[in-house]
Order: structure tokens, then sequence, then C-alpha cells
């Protein structure tokens, strides 16, 4: 491990040309960018891709090109960017979106003034075309004050930022999801360590664009409600979605690096909790004909 790198920054790319000269502009304001690298796994890239990046990559030199020959999911992509890493702390930073210049170095200050917090995160403004912020801010729940809201819904949005040892307790992001993956990783540091909100502005998040992926309704459904199923938010399960989850997805196994992981080992305390939330599935009774109507709206009438 390189001793004078403290944080790691994960960049996936995949069919990302029209993206990368905003991204280039933003990484050369970053400040403070002596203890940072930023590691750019590039799926599959295009030569109009690999143009644009050799024309940057001479005059950022703690930015490191890392070629994927054939395209993978993003939380393998995820996952080999961690296994790489030399910093001590890991942040995510996709190519469409926008980090502030003082986010990083924001993140990780919050880390060292909390050394029993495993990771950190912060409000962010929406953007509907790139790179044009909106008004828009999403403010998401404080840790401390509204831990429950951390096994329910994802509160860390899409800059959060962890400390690399956390993978040696709670493993690594699942592959088997396209989606949800970083909401499955929030749960499991929700339940067994301790979150903490960066009090600054972090970001700027693209949303409502066709090409991303989280734009594709049903597979975020899907998703969604398998980790429901795995983490006994049986009140919220959608029961439409169950027998695709169960052909497709091992509920009680975390996927990653070709292995597999039971969550019920003894650090999970996984077996005891889900048998106390059984009774929760009564509760999902009343939510059925919404998500009925819904889907007949959506996946039959194409509406």
């Amino acid at each position: 491990m390189n001793s004078d790198i403290k944080i790691t920054v994960l960049t996936s790319l995949f069919n990302c040309s029209k993206y990368l000269e905003g991204y280039f502009n933003c990484l050369s304001k970053l400040n403070n960018t002596q203890n940072i690298e930023v590691l750019l796994l590039h799926n599959a890239p295009s030569n109009e891709e690999m143009a644009i990046i050799s024309k940057y990559l001479p005059s950022l030199s703690f930015v490191k090109h890392i070629i994927i020959s054939e395209r993978e999911g993003l939380y393998r992509t995820w996952n080999r960017g961690i296994d790489l890493a030399n910093g001590e702390y890991i942040c995510v930073w996709n190519v469409d979106d926008i980090r502030t210049p003082n986010s990083i170095i924001d993140q990780a200050e919050t880390l060292d003034k909390n050394p029993n917090t495993d990771l950190t995160y912060g409000d962010f403004y929406y953007m509907f075309k790139y790179p044009e912020p909106s008004d828009i801010l999403v403010v998401n729940k404080d840790f401390s004050i509204n831990k429950n809201s951390f096994f329910r819904t994802h509160q860390i949005g899409c800059f959060p930022m962890w400390r690399k040892r956390i993978h040696d307790k709670l493993g690594f992001f699942d592959e088997q999801f396209k989606l949800v993956s970083d909401f499955d990783f929030q749960i499991r540091v929700a339940r067994t360590s301790q979150i903490v909100k960066t009090n600054n502005i972090v970001g700027y998040y693209l949303e409502n664009v066709p090409e991303k992926l989280s734009s594709n309704l049903w597979i975020q459904i899907i998703e969604r409600n398998a980790l429901y199923l795995r983490y006994g938010m049986f009140d919220l399960i959608n029961w439409l979605t169950i027998f695709p989850i169960l052909k497709k997805y091992e509920i009680t196994h975390l996927s990653y690096y070709g292995k597999k992981e039971s969550l019920f080992k003894k650090k999970y305390l996984y077996n005891i909790f889900i048998i106390t939330r059984i009774p929760l599935f009564i509760l999902s009774i009343f939510r059925q004909p919404r998500f009925i109507f819904a889907y007949i709206k959506h996946n039959i009438l194409n509406k």
C-alpha cells in the first residue's frame, strides 16, 4: 500500500464520452490532491473515450487509468477498485455526477474526527441536464437522529465515503444486483457500525436521464424488494416481485469475487433479526392493490 495515499476515488466508466470533458474539468478543480488517487475503472473503452482520456492524463498525476476489456457490472467494477485501492478511505464519483471541489477532503475530515465511524455521506443537488445544477436540494436523514431510516430507505446518496477496513468485517458489494448494492451496503453498515453525516454539500447528481441504468423502474422495483425480503422489511413487499426475486437472487447470500457468503454468519446477527420481523408480512396486504394498479399501468399499458 502507498503510504502517501489516504483517499481512493472510484470512477466506473462505460459509454461515457459525452461526460468525460466535464468530469476531467471537475477533477482539475479538486483541492489537496497530494493524498488522493483516482482510479478510472474503464469498461470496454471506445476509441473516442481513449482519445479524451489520453489528452488529460498527463496533467493529472493522481489519476490512474485501468482498462477492463469487457463490460462488467457496476458493483463488480467497484469491488475491483476496492481491491486495488491504496487509500485508507474510499469514495465514489460517478462520471456523470459532479463532486464539489472540497467534498472529498471534507468527508475525509469527517472520518478523521470520528474514528469510530465507518461511513460518511452528505446532501447534494439534482441536475436534470449535465453539467447544469438545479436548485433542488436533496437533504438526507441524519443517522444520529433517524437511524431507522437507514434500514428502510437509501440515505447515503451517490457520494459516500467509507473506511476500506470495513470490508474485512462486512464483505463487499453484492454483485447479484445492478442497481441497489449501495443500498444493501448501507443497511449492512447501519446494522453493525456507525455512520455520520458530513454537513456540507458534496455534489450534484444527474437525475432522470434515459441512458442511466437507474431509469429502469421495474428492475429497480424488483431489486429493492429483494432487499426488503433480505432484511425483513416485509411490510413493504410487493408480492408481484417475489417469484422473480426467488428465481434470480440468493437472498440469504452475498456474491462477490466469484464466491458466496452467507448472511447467517454470526457477525450479521441475521437469523434472529429476520424471525422477529415475520409478522410484518401481514401489513403488506394493504399495499398490494396499489402495486397491482401500478404494474398494470406501467408494464402492461405502458403509461
